[in-house]
């Protein structure tokens, strides 16, 4: 029976792979045969029960290197989302247009700060038609209709047939359920042409997903060589002045249009009572309170991870817990055993060589120069972040020393802040002119591959990877365990077969004795 298969890293208990049959003993000789015997094999299993305690601590130390590696992989999620200037850049808008809900108005990392004023004529539209009387539609002779749709996006035209039958039973709505059906599996590929029949209005209606006055679409009946629907969407028509009162046109075949460095969303006309579209203003600066907080929660994750690899590489072993064997369980209180696990799983990280390293460059890459920024603004100290003092954080956490003189670099040198952290460097052989956070991903990414290297690849959830450094010991030690397991059973075989012989013995004797006693006793 083996300790493992290939891809596990359960156990099957040594102690039950000798216990094939009940063994009677001790008949003749009146010794406790089994505990004897068990007894001698509690000596023979020293080694096997060494082999059990190095796999268990190689799995509780490779589950320590998944559990860093999550928090890594999920610091590197959390960097990679914030690097981008859309998340790290933050800018607010005020005014009648926004409060209106005329438009809505995000702030790119250009955005061009001021007051500005917008006045939507017109919004984009979806080719759109309604078709109230089907029963204009014709059918041949076999009760079959045959429909033509030429949809057009821009340059390019999508034709599809279209054929069903109309039975004379069929009323109208129940025809009008299946033509809208056979135009949305028509369609169906990317749903740029979507139909929805309505019974209560008893009407038809036909809609492209896409806006703009580059999109229309008509429907032709085949059987008559008539046209039964058509549409055309419309472009969206805006004017927007800047703080200027410079005042610019805009046609958009969508409701999102960019200018200067925004991308407003039009929601709504600024149309009034009389029909006439008016200007309604708005304005956009940053938003200094939601950038300080991102870098609040930046420093927040950044420590909590931190402290996390620190504990566990300053952690030191007691090598008076080992890890307990089914038997010395079985001996023990649940509670006694969860509080010697518990001892037993500490320190299996301590002084480890890859995430000392992680650590290390983590603190080098935080303070590092990002080259080809202003002097006064290429450290993250210069931006009011520092170290917390050794007394203060053995870890190496970091705090907002100054949030005047942070938020003075936010306001004063906000492109220089942002490359600070999120800058993307043209030289892939150094770290010089990255941004912190392009670092620390890039840093991250470097770590995962190595402890990925020696632990194994997070998939192998109950398993070991065979790949991996861990891996290869494992299974050394699982050949080893399998090896040892039926060594020990042989032993224990052999023993058993020696007291069946004394027992033999020991049964001809008693027999031969009494042979004696009864001829004495007969003269």
């Amino acid at each position: 029976m083996n300790v493992n298969s290939t891809g596990s890293t359960s156990y099957t208990n040594p102690y039950d792979a000798y216990k094939y049959y009940t063994r009677i003993g001790g008949l003749a000789s009146g010794l406790d045969t089994d505990s004897i015997i068990q007894g001698l094999m509690s000596v023979e299993k020293q080694r096997y029960n060494k082999l059990y305690q190095q796999k268990q601590l190689l799995e509780w130390q490779r589950q320590d290197y998944m559990d860093i590696a999550s928090a890594i992989s999920s610091f590197k999620d959390y960097v990679f989302s914030l690097k981008l200037s859309s998340n790290f850049t933050k800018y607010k808008t005020t005014g009648e247009a926004v409060d209106g809900g005329y438009v809505s108005v995000t702030g790119t990392a250009n955005a061009l700060e001021g007051n500005y004023q917008i006045k939507v004529e017109q919004l984009a539209t979806q080719a759109n038609a309604v078709v109230s009387d089907l029963s204009s539609i014709t059918k041949d002779s076999e009760n079959k209709v045959n429909l033509k749709i030429d949809l057009t996006i821009g340059s390019s035209t999508v034709s599809k047939n279209i054929t069903l039958v109309w039975n004379p039973t069929d009323s109208v709505d129940t025809f009008g359920a299946n033509l809208a059906k056979e135009i949305n599996s028509a369609f169906s590929s990317d749903k740029s042409l979507r139909a929805y029949y309505d019974a209560t209005i008893h009407k038809l209606i036909i809609s492209s997903q896409k806006t703009g006055s580059n999109v229309s679409f008509s429907v032709k009946d085949l059987n008559n060589n008539s046209q039964i629907a058509s549409a055309t969407g419309t472009d969206a028509i805006v004017y927007i002045k800047d703080s200027f009162n410079n005042e610019s046109f805009i046609s958009s075949p969508t409701n999102t249009i960019n200018v200067y460095g925004m991308s407003i969303t039009l929601n709504k006309t600024t149309v009034d009572g009389s029909n006439v579209a008016q200007y309604k203003s708005f304005s956009i600066s940053k938003d200094v309170d939601a950038i300080v907080n991102n870098i609040k929660e930046f420093i927040n994750k950044y420590n909590d991870l931190v402290s996390k690899i620190y504990s566990k590489i300053t952690e030191k072993r007691n090598r008076d817990y080992l890890p307990l064997t089914e038997e010395q369980k079985s001996q023990m209180k649940d509670t006694d055993i969860q509080k010697w696990e518990e001892a037993a799983k500490k320190g299996l990280l301590y002084g480890d060589s890859i995430l000392s390293s992680y650590l290390s460059n983590m603190r080098n890459y935080l303070y590092k120069q990002v080259t080809g920024l202003p002097s006064n603004l290429d450290t993250i100290s210069e931006a009011g972040i520092e170290t917390y003092s050794y007394f203060d954080s053995k870890e190496g956490k970091i705090y907002i020393k100054d949030e005047s003189r942070l938020r003075d670099a936010i306001a004063n040198n906000f492109d220089a802040f942002v490359k600070l952290f999120t800058n993307s460097g043209s030289d892939t052989t150094s770290v010089d002119d990255d941004g912190i956070l392009q670092r620390f991903y890039n840093l991250a990414n470097d770590t995962l591959k190595k402890i990925y290297d020696k632990a194994g690849k997070p998939y192998f959830t109950s398993s070991y990877d065979p790949n991996s450094s861990i891996g290869k010991q494992l299974r050394s030690i699982i050949d080893q365990m399998n090896a040892e397991q039926d060594r020990l059973k042989r032993v224990e075989d052999r023993y058993y077969k020696q007291f069946s012989q004394l027992e033999s013995l020991m049964a001809q004797m008693s027999t031969q004795s009494s042979w004696l006693s009864q001829q004495f006793s007969s003269k």
